[in-house]
C-alpha cells in the first residue's frame, strides 16, 4: 500500500502557485506506541494555510521538503493510543495525504474524536474551526444587542457566512462585504443579510457609509486592506473590532504591510482610531477550545432549527488540493466552507 502525499517542493517567489507543491508516494506509515493511523476523508482549505510557509503561528512554519498540512477529518484504521479505537472519526492537523499520523503528545485542541451524527464537511466547517471562530468572537467581544449594526468582512467565506447569520439570530442589522454583485446579492437573498457592499466597487467607503447611517457597532475583520480602511471611519466610539486574520497580506512575502503590524493605516486613520478608541482584538480560536463541545452544540441546534445555514463548496480528489488552495481561498467565486474530499 502506498501513501500519496503533497510536499512543499520549492520556495514561493511572488504569489503561491501550484508548482510550489509536488506529490510523492511513500509507504503507508507504520505506527508506534502512542500513535494512531488515520485515513484522511476531508481536508479543509483555509486562507490561514497560506501563512504556514511564512512564519510560525499556531503551528510550526513549513519548510521546503516537508509535507503540507491542513485541518481535516479522517477515520482511524489502526491505533496504539487509548483515546481512540478503529472506526472513530477524528479531527486533526492532517497531512495533505491519503493517511496521517496522530501522536499521543500532539495538541489536544487540534486532535480529538468527532461528535457522531454530523457530516464530515460540517465537522471542518460550521461545526469546526470556522464556526467556532465566529461564535467565540461574538461571545468574547460582545455580547451583541438587538438593533446594533454589524459589519462582516469576508462575508461569503467559511467564517463570515456563519458570523453574519449568528448576528442576525441576535437581532442585529448585518452588512456583509462580498466580491462582486452576485456574491452581494447572494448574501442578502440566501443568507438573510440586511445589505451588502461590493469591495470591488468604485467607492467602497461611500457605499458602506450610506448603508450605516447610525454607524457600526461591531466589525468582524478577516481581510484588512480596503475593507478595513472603509469601515473604520464609520465605526462608533468603543465599537469592538474583531480581527482574526488579514488575507490581503498573505501573499506578501515580508508580511509587513498589514493593519495588525501597525503600518497598514494612514496617519489620519491612526488618529481616528485613537480618538474613537478602536483597537483590533485578535482572537485565536484554540484559546477557547475548552468550550468547544458547548459551542458545537449551540451551532448544531441552530442548524437543526433551520436558523443557521452552512454553505460549502466540496471538491473531489487529493490531486486537487494545491489548485484548491491557490485558486479557492483568495477572492474566488467559491462560497462558504471550501474543502476537498479525499476518500
Amino acid at each position: 500500500m502506498t501513501n500519496r502525499q503533497w510536499i512543499y517542493a520549492k520556495p514561493i517567489e511572488g504569489k503561491l502557485a501550484t508548482d510550489n507543491f509536488k506529490m510523492r508516494q511513500t509507504p503507508v506509515p507504520t505506527i508506534r506506541q502512542g500513535q494512531t493511523l488515520v485515513r484522511n476523508k476531508v481536508i479543509s482549505l483555509d486562507p490561514a494555510n497560506r501563512t504556514y510557509f511564512k512564519y510560525q503561528g499556531y503551528r510550526p512554519k513549513l519548510h521546503v521538503g516537508e509535507a503540507m498540512h491542513g485541518f481535516g477529518v479522517g477515520e482511524v484504521v489502526e491505533t496504539r493510543d487509548y483515546r481512540f479505537k478503529v472506526g472513530d472519526i477524528v479531527h486533526g492537523d492532517m497531512e495533505w495525504a491519503d493517511y496521517s499520523i496522530i501522536n499521543s503528545y500532539d495538541r489536544a485542541e487540534f486532535f480529538y474524536k468527532c461528535t457522531p451524527g454530523y457530516s464530515e464537511e460540517d465537522l471542518v466547517g460550521a461545526l469546526g474551526i470556522p464556526g467556532l471562530t465566529a461564535l467565540f468572537g461574538l461571545e468574547k467581544l460582545g455580547p451583541l444587542r438587538a438593533g446594533q449594526t454589524v459589519v462582516v468582512a469576508g462575508a461569503t467565506g467559511a467564517c463570515g457566512t456563519i458570523l453574519g447569520q449568528l448576528a442576525k439570530i441576535a437581532g442585529c442589522r448585518v452588512i456583509g462585504f462580498g466580491g462582486g454583485i452576485e456574491k452581494c446579492r447572494w448574501l442578502v437573498d440566501e443568507l438573510g443579510f440586511d445589505d451588502a457592499v461590493d469591495y470591488k466597487g468604485e467607492d467602497v467607503a461611500a457605499d458602506l457609509a450610506s448603508k450605516c447611517p447610525d454607524g457600526v457597532d461591531f466589525f468582524s475583520d478577516a481581510t484588512g486592506g480596503i475593507v478595513t480602511t472603509a469601515t473604520l471611519p464609520v465605526m462608533n466610539k468603543n465599537a469592538p473590532w474583531y480581527h482574526f486574520g488579514e488575507i490581503t497580506t498573505y501573499d506578501d512575502p515580508a508580511n509587513n504591510r498589514g493593519i495588525l503590524t501597525g503600518n497598514g493605516l494612514t496617519p489620519e486613520l491612526e488618529t481616528l482610531c485613537d480618538r474613537q478608541n478602536l483597537k483590533p482584538r485578535f482572537l485565536l480560536v484554540f484559546d477557547y477550545y475548552c468550550e468547544r463541545i458547548r459551542a458545537e452544540k449551540t451551532l448544531a441546534s441552530y442548524m437543526k432549527e433551520g436558523r443557521l445555514k452552512a454553505p460549502k463548496t466540496v471538491l473531489e480528489g487529493l490531486e486537487n488540493l494545491p489548485s484548491a488552495l491557490v485558486d479557492g481561498t483568495f477572492g474566488s467565486n467559491r462560497i462558504g466552507k471550501l474543502s476537498v474530499r479525499i476518500s
